[in-house]
């Protein structure tokens, strides 16, 4: 039994931080689904297990040593996991994917696409020299106005330039970060159009990939995709759990998040699909159950 847990810092009080507590939650859940998964063959028994002709698109957010629940992995994480996929997967970039998606499917089965949400300056200093190592390409999407000259915790434009550079694509991630789904529709429009044009203008190239904020499928819906569609953006992505088969909806390609609580085995795990049971959690139901358990 693959098991690992960490714990960040106390309090002045000595008490864990709540941070802690969740980080603790989330690591016993996953290691519990994760082994009974593996000892009882729920996959087998369910055909949940990976259809090797479905293409996985991973979701990473930071790469550093601070411990979090959600969005960090370290750096020695990430170096084994991209040795794991380098030596069981082929790696191709989110255009690729999407231009075969509409020409010829079978050309990536089975294929991993990388991707990054929110853009953190992290991802050039930990990430990007790792992904150049193993020469695999990745999509990084960008929060338009976290985007500066320099001196920030998000990547700076010096940064973008070099890595546009060297197979690192960059796509919209809106222009603020805001739940799209709760926001009138004029402020949708700006959010997907604008960051677009602004992202475009900054970088000087075109901006054709899209990824919703957090991305259940509680936080957009079919008015969002719309907007995506007219925007002129070829795909967008959610984080709704799962793979893509070649019927897929690429305004709502399915990702598999990548957490700080995955110990090795389950990523593996995830990868081989064995963790597709996974998918309830992007229920209205769950979702809705998730934010009351949060606010205790």
């Amino acid at each position: 039994m693959d098991i690992n847990i960490h714990f960040t810092k106390k309090q002045e009080n000595g008490s864990m931080t709540s941070l802690s507590l969740r980080y603790l939650l989330k690591k016993i859940i996953k290691i519990v689904v994760c082994n009974v998964t593996t000892y009882t063959g729920y996959q087998y028994i369910t055909g949940s297990k990976s259809d090797k002709k479905r293409l996985k698109i991973l979701t990473y957010h930071s790469i550093n040593d601070r411990i979090d629940p959600d969005e960090t992995v370290t750096p020695d994480e990430f170096e084994r996991q991209l040795q794991y996929i380098k030596e069981n997967y082929k790696v191709i970039s989110l255009d690729e994917a999407i231009e075969c998606f509409q020409t010829d499917f079978e050309k990536i089965s089975g294929s991993v696409v990388i991707t990054f949400d929110d853009g953190y300056a992290d991802n050039y200093y930990n990430a990007y020299p790792l992904l150049k190592k193993h020469d695999f390409p990745a999509t990084i999407f960008l929060i338009s106005d976290f985007v500066k000259d320099s001196g920030s915790k998000y990547l700076s434009l010096p940064q973008i330039d070099e890595m546009k550079s060297n197979n690192i694509s960059f796509g919209s991630h809106t222009i603020s970060h805001q739940i799209l789904a709760r926001l009138p529709n004029e402020e949708v429009v700006r959010e997907i159009k604008d960051s677009k044009e602004i992202l475009e203008s900054l970088l000087s190239q075109r901006i054709d990939s899209f990824a919703y904020p957090v991305g259940t499928r509680a936080d957009f819906d079919d008015a969002t995709i719309e907007i995506v569609k007219a925007c002129k953006y070829t795909c967008a992505c959610s984080n709704m759990y799962g793979e893509n088969s070649e019927n897929a909806d690429i305004f709502a390609l399915k990702r598999i998040g990548i957490e700080t609580t995955d110990t090795f085995s389950l990523f593996k795990q995830k990868l081989d699909g064995a963790l597709n049971i996974m998918s309830f959690k992007d229920t209205k139901f769950f979702q809705k159950l998730k934010r009351i358990f949060f606010k205790l």
